[in-house]
């Protein structure tokens, strides 16, 4: 969490800093919804912010949603 923090903070490699803490975040939210579910708001809300700043950076991520692979030249 705190490299993903530094990535955003320095605005380099915010891709990276995305993939660190889409795992965490799911760990947050499962955590609350199975086993703890009245602090669940906290990671509703990290994860709406996760998902904003994903989709400022799709472009960094269209390789990984495409069909086929692009050939090379």
């Amino acid at each position: 969490m705190v490299v993903s923090g530094i990535l955003f903070l320095v605005n380099r490699f915010v891709a990276l800093g995305l993939v660190l803490l889409g795992p965490v975040l799911v760990n947050i939210l499962m955590f609350h919804l199975l086993i703890l579910p009245d602090g669940f708001q906290a990671g509703v809300v990290l994860s709406l912010l996760w998902l904003l700043v994903f989709w400022q950076h799709r472009a960094a991520f269209a390789g990984i949603f495409s069909a086929k692979l692009k050939e090379q030249v």
